[in-house]
This record gives C-alpha cells, sequence and structure tokens, in this order.
C-alpha cells in the first residue's frame, strides 16, 4: 500500500507540474501575442526597404503605457532632470510603423516612416523634407519628395505623427490624408523576419 501511495503520489506531482508549466506557458504566448504583433508587406511603398511578402514584427508597447504615469512629473517630485520621455516607447522619428488609415474600414494596414512627431513642424517643398525649419537627413529614401496635398507648413498636434513611405513616387502618406494619431498606430515595425536571409532588427 505504501508503495502504491508513493507512486500516486509521485503521478500527482508531474501531473501538477506539467499543468503548471502548460498554464504558464500559456500565460507568456498570451502576454507576447498582446505586446508584439506580425503583419505581411502588401505595398511597394515601403521600397527599397520593406518589399510585398515580407514579414515584420510590430511592437505594441506604447498602447500599454499607462497615460497616468508620467516620467516627467516623476522627476520633478524626485528634484532631478533627465531627457526621458512622458511616453518612451512612442513613436519616434526614422521608425516605421504599421496603422491602419482612417475612414477605410476593412483595408490592409500601411507601413510608412514617421518624419515628424506631436509637436513639430512640417514642411515639404523643393523635394525636402524640413521639420522645424531645417531638411531632415533621409538615408533611406532615393527619390526626391513631391507634395501636392498636405505640404505644410504644418505643426502637429500632441497625438499627431506625419508619415511617408520611403517609396515616394508611390506611397499613398500623410501627404494624401495628413497626420495619424496614436490610436491608429498598431505598433513600430521592430524585426523583420521573412525571408529568414534577410532577417533585420531595426531601431
Amino acid at each position: 500500500m505504501r508503495e502504491d501511495s508513493g507512486l500516486v503520489g509521485s503521478l500527482i506531482r508531474i501531473v501538477v507540474e506539467w499543468g503548471r508549466t502548460i498554464v504558464e506557458a500559456a500565460a507568456l504566448f498570451l502576454l507576447a501575442s498582446a505586446i508584439f504583433g506580425r503583419f505581411e508587406i502588401h505595398q511597394v511603398s515601403m521600397e527599397p526597404n520593406l518589399h510585398e511578402g515580407q514579414r515584420v514584427i510590430v511592437s505594441k508597447l506604447d498602447h500599454y503605457w499607462p497615460s497616468w504615469l508620467s516620467l516627467e512629473k516623476a522627476q520633478a517630485a524626485a528634484g532631478i532632470e533627465l531627457e526621458v520621455p512622458a511616453r518612451p516607447f512612442a513613436p519616434r522619428r526614422g521608425q516605421m510603423v504599421v496603422f491602419y488609415e482612417r475612414g477605410r474600414p476593412g483595408a490592409d494596414s500601411l507601413v510608412k516612416r514617421v518624419v515628424a512627431t506631436p509637436g513639430e513642424t512640417v514642411l515639404i517643398r523643393n523635394g525636402a523634407v524640413n521639420v522645424d525649419g531645417g531638411p531632415i537627413a533621409e538615408m533611406y529614401v532615393s527619390s526626391r519628395t513631391t507634395c501636392e496635398g498636405y505640404c505644410g507648413p504644418l505643426t502637429l498636434g500632441p497625438d499627431e505623427y506625419y508619415v511617408l513611405g520611403d517609396n515616394r513616387p508611390n506611397s499613398r502618406d500623410s501627404r494624401f490624408f495628413g497626420p495619424i494619431t496614436s490610436d491608429q498606430i498598431v505598433g513600430q515595425v521592430i524585426v523583420r523576419y521573412w525571408p529568414l536571409s534577410e532577417l533585420t532588427l531595426f531601431q
């Protein structure tokens, strides 16, 4: 009887450990799914840097940063000054973002590059993108930037971003539909994982 009891106890412990492992794995999977997303590129607007059929991972961390948690307020209370943004995971100039165009339900997600962030003034003139009075360095484009729509000067609101495709002649972006807001943004592109031969980590 003692041997049987010991065997049953061992089986119960194994089942409990397996159950705990499964629950932990499921929790990690759900957490990862909430924070990161996978998308396939369906446009040519980001060529030559992203091509149709390639797949990327985006970070959604900015959506989970609580609005009441202001690092600026915390620094002021502590009497220190650090150049830390209130939203440390918010999109920055030069980053690529996945978003949905407002007013086009059911449309595919878009991928564009942020060229101006909240509070900045953007102006497209003479083939160049100017932000706050000066041209920005755009190593990722090979053509001039033309514009016939939202060309500026346009000062962005506290929650607005101006986005452009790298393939400027073949991109529907903020020049056509204006700035986008953070509620339209799914997240920032952080990794190209397919094809494996072009695996790339983006800043």
